[in-house]
């Protein structure tokens, strides 16, 4: 086969978790058939060993991720914060931190939901799996003993295959756990034989046995007396091989691992391996389970105890028969109806003599028995495996080899290990649910996206300090919300504080230019007048001695009128340059409009331009100097005007808002283009062929001197429109009011009269 590089994201390769390590993408091989000795996958041709070694090396690390007391840890590089663990959490044994999260060891039942729930795979669990190796690799005598469960797990490998596939990784024997459900059957008729006044909980599973010790243990007293199956299958198989050997037990669930670490059963099982280590085991050393010989099982044959690990199998295994008429076993599986059975019955509500109880869907359900295949055809397999390997003679030989195992230990004393918090007062949990806006009756969401079942629970566990009040989605969202309130209202704030800035700014320097230009032209204004003067009179003079037919007549006249026409610019840059005082009264807009219109619709440029008005009734009157407002109206009607070549709509409306009068006079002519904008009020700029360039300038002066703004609007093709604001309040307008100066003038005069007086009375 032609070897091909390393294509860690090929389709044959399954996601490995266990790696606590690994990148995202690293995945491990599959169980396709292998060509020796290179150990290349004969579909894809993937080198196999170099990356499993790699993996397993990697695994061996002890990050800082890794570390804590907890046989589950919680990679928070991957963790993504969704809560999901939590919610899957019957033991709420996840501590939600500031920056992370947090397995509580105490607290923590060993279920393995969060590490099969995590859509993120960020968590994972401690495994004994290289230690199982290197005991292996050092040629130790290790027992592989198998979870009644494992035939739910072979994909196309027969029990035998499997066998023979563990005795090639280096385990000396494989022995079935079934034998474990057949030596505490025995125990379980005597128990369930006598006349308990409490009903009897099984203690087959190692989560429920947890779960009470830890939250119910008002039910200690119902659980079996009895060790779990796996327990006496390991110290059965010790009590056999005797000193020396290990046992290694292979298991569905991450509950057995807590199970073995109890001091109580050191000497039954040395180490807890799940099916995925071994799977992973098998890839590393390449070794395919469906492309080997098979070989027998060790030790005893077992016969009922086979069917153990689907729902009811313990009962079964006893050999009773399982009714729903008969009110005596009640068999119960799955988190919620198993902890809502345990919290029935420890009210008294259940009067069931036994309680056959497991967490999950049965073993054959457990959290590493990855295989792709309903529940149900997991319990067939098991099922078909167990009715094809019974008979009565084997069942008769059982018990005969039972005997032999008479001494094993099977009993075991439970013992509490409350791990309940204290209940918070009411006042407290009120004051976390104002804090995240959930106070009842109306503003409890109970969304669940906390990973709480309520709000109220959500709330407990804030005040038991397992979890944040800030990891509240609707409350993230609403303070999220708030933030960014806040942020676009302080945005807001901010641009037009700049706004304001960069015209004021704009402004301070245009005062300042049309200061030093009205300067320069009240001189060059000054200079020409005197000149001017003389050619007029000359010209005049010049004209009077010619006789009226003299053909130099037309130039002395083309003389005086240049001259007259220099005379206006003059006029116009001395008015520009003198900024002339107002001489404020009492004006109303309207009709000063009213009245410069007046002025202007006889003219010939206004015969065919239609005026509209749109003028508010009620505004107020201005405190302003109308003969100087009338000409900046003037002037930008006139420029309007010649804008529109005698022809169009202009339209002048008024309004009051707020402290202030607005003036629109908007044109329907060619519109200005942007780059001439910004010079529309200099000085001498004018598009116009005999524009003197002063009219807008002026105009801006004037409502400058008002404390107004004059601003435009304009669209090429369709007009532009002058805005005019004027402010209604005379303070506002920095205008003395004759009230005012009248005032002024008498505190003038008190001053003097009181100076006066000292002076006199000095003296």
């Amino acid at each position: 086969m032609k070897k091909k590089s390393i294509d860690i994201q090929h389709s044959c390769w399954n996601r490995l978790s266990s790696c606590d390590l690994r990148p995202a993408t690293v995945f491990t091989p599959c169980f396709h058939s292998l060509t020796k000795p290179f150990n290349y996958c004969s579909i894809c041709g993937n080198l196999l060993n170099f990356l499993c070694i790699w993996m397993n090396t990697v695994r061996d690390l002890k990050s800082e991720h890794c570390r804590g007391d907890s046989r589950v840890e919680v990679n928070n590089r991957k963790c993504r914060r969704c809560f999901y663990c939590v919610q899957l959490c019957p033991a709420k044994a996840i501590k939600l931190e500031k920056e992370s999260i947090r397995i509580i060891p105490e607290r923590c039942i060993l279920c393995g939901n969060c590490i099969t729930g995590c859509p993120h795979r960020a968590m994972t669990y401690q495994s004994d799996a290289g230690t199982v190796r290197n005991l292996i690799e050092a040629n130790e005598n290790v027992v592989a003993c198998l979870d009644p469960a494992f035939p739910a797990v072979l994909d196309n490998v027969s029990p035998w295959g499997f066998s023979y596939a563990l005795k090639a990784l280096g385990f000396k024997e494989v022995w079935e756990g079934a034998l474990g459900a057949e030596l505490i059957s025995a125990p379980y008729r005597k128990l369930l034989a006598k006349d308990t006044e409490k009903p009897v909980i099984s203690s087959f599973c190692p989560v429920i046995v947890s779960y009470i010790e830890k939250y119910l243990p008002q039910l200690i007293d119902n659980l079996a007396p009895i060790v779990s199956p796996m327990i006496a299958a390991g110290r059965a198989i010790k009590k056999a091989k005797g000193e020396g050997w290990r046992v290694v037990y292979i298991a569905p669930c991450l509950a057995r691992m807590g199970e073995m670490d109890d001091e109580e059963n050191a000497d039954a099982v040395d180490h807890v391996i799940t099916f995925r280590d071994v799977r992973f085991m098998f890839a590393e050393a390449g070794i395919n389970p469906r492309h080997v010989d098979e070989a027998p099982f060790d030790g005893p044959v077992p016969a009922l105890g086979r069917i153990a690990p689907v729902i009811g199998g313990l009962n079964r295994s006893l050999g009773h028969s399982f009714d729903v008429l008969v009110g005596e076993t009640s068999v119960a599986y799955g988190r919620r109806r198993v902890i809502a059975a345990l919290n029935q019955l420890a009210k008294g509500s259940i009067q069931a003599r036994f309680l056959d109880l497991v967490f999950c869907d049965g073993c054959v359900d457990g959290s590493f028995v990855e295989r792709e295949l309903s529940v149900v055809g997991r319990r067939q397999i098991v099922s078909r495996y167990a009715k094809s390997q019974f008979s009565p003679q084997t069942a008769s030989m059982l018990q005969h080899t039972l005997r032999d195992f008479a001494d094993v230990k099977i009993t075991k004393e439970h013992k509490a290990n409350v791990q309940k918090l204290p209940d918070p007062t009411e006042e407290q949990i009120r004051t976390v649910l104002k804090k995240i806006n959930k106070l009842p009756p109306h503003n409890n969401l109970d969304c669940r996206a906390c990973g709480y079942n309520t709000c109220r629970e959500k709330a407990v566990a804030v005040v038991q300090g397992i979890s944040e009040a800030e990891y509240c989605l609707p409350y993230l969202l609403e303070d999220s919300k708030r933030i960014y309130q806040q942020l676009e209202k302080s945005h807001r704030e901010l641009q037009r504080s700049h706004q304001e800035l960069e015209q004021a700014q704009f402004q301070l320097i245009r005062t300042e230019k049309l200061a030093a230009l009205g300067q320069l032209a009240a001189g060059v204004a000054h200079e020409i007048n005197n000149p001017l003067g003389t050619i007029t009179i000359y010209a005049h003079i010049l004209a009077r001695s010619l006789e009226p037919d003299d053909p130099r007549k037309e130039d002395i006249d083309l003389i005086v009128s240049e001259a007259n026409r220099t005379k206006e610019i003059v006029q116009g840059l001395l008015s520009f340059a003198r900024e002339t005082k107002l001489k404020p009264g009492e004006t109303s807009i309207n009709d000063l409009l009213e009245e410069t219109l007046g002025l202007l619709v006889n003219q010939v440029l206004f015969q065919n331009i239609k005026i509209k008005k749109v003028f508010s009734d009620d505004l107020p009157m201005l405190f302003a100097d109308a003969t100087q407002l009338k000409q900046v109206f003037l002037n930008i009607m006139l420029n309007a005007a010649q804008a529109m070549e005698g022809k169009g709509s202009l339209t002048l409306t008024t309004t009051h808002e707020g402290g202030t009068i607005e003036i629109r006079i908007r044109d329907t002519g060619p519109g200005i283009p942007p780059e001439n904008i910004g010079k529309l009020f200099n000085p001498f700029f004018t598009t116009k062929e005999k524009g003197t360039g002063l009219g807008l300038a002026i105009s801006y002066g004037i409502v400058e001197r008002h404390s107004g703004q004059i601003d435009v609007e304009t669209e090429l093709g369709k007009g532009s429109t002058f805005i005019i604001t004027l402010p209604v309040d005379a303070d506002a307008a920095g205008i003395i009011t004759p009230a005012k100066g009248l005032a002024a003038n008498q505190n003038i005069n008190t001053g003097r009269r009181n100076h006066g007086t000292k002076k006199n009375s000095h003296h």
